[in-house]
C-alpha cells in the first residue's frame, strides 16, 4: 500500500559564499567611471562575492552541503537525492554532483554516498527551482517511486525514509568593463527537502511560462555569458507575469485561495521572493506583477488618482508609433513604482528578501533562495503565513509557486550567514581582475578547513580535496 506524506518542502537551508569580496562603490566604481550611488541605490549591489583561486561552483556546492548535513546531523545513507541546479558546470558531461560527492566522501568516508542519486539541472537561473520540484515529487511519490525505502520506513532510527538535498551553485561572470560586470557574485545555497518540513511546506501547484529567447546565453567554450541586458529585463518581466497568471489560475482552481471582495492573490502572500539578478530587478518584477493584478481591483482607482491613467487603458492616451507607446508605457510603469500603494506593498512583501543579494551579488540559480535565507535571517518567516516565489531563467523560462511557513520554523538556526558575510575579506581591483581572468594561481587566502580545487590534470579532469 502506498504511503505518501501530506507535506513536503524545505526543512533547512545553508549558504556558502567565498571569503573574498570587492566593494562596488570604491575603487571599482572609480575605475569604471560609474557613480557609486548608481550601484548602491540604483542597482542595489554594494559588494560582489569573488571566488578565490581554489574555489569554483563545485567547491561552493560541497561547502553548503556539508554545512547543511552537519547542522542537521545527517548521515550519508540518509540522503537519497543530491540534485544540483547550476549554469556554471565544470564539465560538459560529468555531473557536478559526482565531484561534490567525491569531496563529501573525503569527510564521511569512501563509498558512503554510493546509494545517493545525483543529476545536474541546467536552465539558466531557474535550474535549482526545477531540481526542487523534482525532489519534492520524489518524496511525495513514496513507495511508488521504487527508491527502496517508503516514506514510512526508518532508515537510521531517526527519520522516516531518506531525504533530498537540492543545491543551487554558481559563479556569475561577465566581461571586465561590460555592463553586467557590477552584478557579479558567487555562492551556493543548499536546501534540505523533507517530509513535514520546518521552514516551508510547498503548495501542490506551480505556474510556468516558457519561450525561446536569446536574452542571455553562454556558448560552449566561453567563460563569460552573452547578455542583452535591457531585453533580458523585459523577457524576465514578461515571463514572470505569464508564470504568475498560470499560478493564479491553477491555485484558484485547486481552492488554495478564497478571495474576498476586492482581494487579489498577492493579498494572500505575506512575502514574495523573486529571482534577484540584482536587487532593483526584484522591484521591477514586483511593480509589473502588482500592476497587472491590481488593475482589475477597486484599489486601482486610488492608484490612478495619484498617477493618472495609463496608456492604452480606458481614459488613457491612445499613443502613436510602437516606440512612442513603449516610452509611454515605461514612463507610466516608473510612475506606478513610485506610487504610495505600490511602495507600501513592495517594502512589506518584497524588499526584505534582497538583503543578502545586495552584499553578495548575483548567484544565478541560488539568488531566489538567498531571498529565502534573507527572510530567515531577519526572523520574517511567520508560521501559518504563505510565501510566494517567482523564479526566472534566461532563454527563457519562469515559474511561480508558493508554500506555507510551518510551526517548526522556531527550531531552525538563523543568523550564521550574516556572520559569514561580516567575516569576509575585501580585495582590491587588481586582485579581482587577476582572479576574474584566471591568471592568479595562488589563493589570496590559502584554503584551510574547506574544500578546494587542487589541480586540473592534463586531460582536463578536476582534482578536488578537503584541505585541513
Amino acid at each position: 500500500m502506498t504511503n505518501t506524506p501530506d507535506k513536503v518542502g524545505i526543512d533547512d537551508i545553508a549558504v556558502a559564499v567565498p571569503r573574498l569580496f570587492l566593494s562596488t562603490t570604491g575603487e571599482f566604481a572609480r575605475a569604471r567611471g560609474i557613480e557609486p550611488a548608481k550601484l548602491s541605490r540604483g542597482i542595489g549591489v554594494e559588494k560582489m562575492a569573488v571566488p578565490d583561486a581554489h574555489e569554483d561552483a563545485a567547491t561552493l556546492a560541497a561547502s553548503s552541503t556539508l554545512d547543511l548535513m552537519r547542522n542537521n546531523d545527517l548521515l550519508p545513507e540518509e540522503v537519497g537525492r543530491l540534485y544540483i541546479g547550476t549554469e556554471s558546470g565544470v564539465d560538459e558531461a560529468k555531473a557536478m554532483g559526482t565531484y561534490v560527492i567525491g569531496m563529501l566522501e573525503e569527510v564521511y568516508g569512501s563509498g558512503t554516498f554510493s546509494e545517493c542519486s545525483t543529476v545536474e539541472f541546467k536552465s539558466a537561473c531557474i535550474g535549482a527551482t526545477h531540481a526542487l520540484e523534482s525532489v519534492a515529487c520524489w518524496l511525495k511519490a513514496g513507495d511508488d517511486c521504487g527508491w527502496g525505502e517508503g516514506s514510512g520506513s526508518d532508515v537510521s532510527g531517526r527519520r522516516r525514509g531518506r531525504v533530498g538535498i537540492v543545491v543551487a551553485t554558481d559563479v556569475a561572470r561577465y566581461g571586465i568593463g561590460s555592463p553586467g560586470e557590477y552584478t557579479q557574485g558567487a555562492g551556493s545555497v543548499a536546501l534540505l527537502v523533507d517530509r513535514d518540513p520546518r521552514i516551508l511546506a510547498l503548495d501542490p501547484v506551480m505556474g510556468v511560462y516558457t519561450r525561446d529567447e536569446n536574452d542571455f546565453f553562454r556558448p560552449i567554450g566561453m567563460r563569460c555569458a552573452v547578455v542583452n541586458g535591457k531585453y533580458s529585463n523585459q523577457c524576465y518581466l514578461t515571463a514572470m507575469d505569464g508564470a504568475f497568471g498560470s499560478y493564479r489560475k491553477r491555485a484558484l482552481s485547486r481552492g488554495i485561495f478564497r478571495l474576498g471582495d476586492g482581494e487579489g492573490v498577492t493579498d494572500h502572500l505575506d512575502r514574495i521572493i523573486f529571482h534577484i539578478p540584482y536587487p532593483r530587478m526584484a522591484e521591477y518584477a514586483a511593480a509589473s506583477l502588482f500592476r497587472r493584478e491590481w488593475r482589475s481591483l477597486p484599489r486601482w482607482r486610488e492608484v490612478e488618482e495619484e498617477i493618472g491613467t495609463g496608456p492604452g487603458e480606458p481614459g488613457g492616451e491612445e499613443g502613436g508609433p510602437v516606440e512612442v507607446k513603449a516610452k509611454e508605457e515605461a514612463d507610466y510603469q516608473r510612475r506606478f513604482s513610485k506610487s504610495a500603494k505600490f511602495l507600501e506593498a513592495y517594502v512589506k512583501k518584497v524588499k526584505p528578501s534582497t538583503l543578502i543579494s545586495s552584499v553578495v551579488g548575483n548567484i544565478y540559480t541560488g539568488s531566489i533562495y538567498l531571498g529565502l535565507a534573507s527572510l530567515l535571517a531577519q526572523d520574517l518567516l511567520i508560521p501559518g503565513k504563505r510565501i510566494g516565489l517567482g523564479s526566472y531563467g534566461s532563454g527563457c523560462s519562469a515559474a511561480f509557486f508558493s508554500g506555507t511557513v510551518e510551526e517548526g520554523i522556531g527550531s531552525v538556526a538563523r543568523g550564521s550567514v550574516l556572520k559569514k558575510l561580516d567575516e569576509r575579506v575585501e580585495i582590491g581591483l587588481a586582485e579581482y581582475e587577476d582572479l576574474h581572468r584566471g591568471e592568479r594561481r595562488e589563493s589570496v587566502i590559502p584554503p584551510a578547513g574547506e574544500f578546494a580545487l587542487l589541480r586540473i590534470d592534463g586531460d582536463g579532469y578536476r582534482r578536488y580535496g578537503f584541505v585541513q
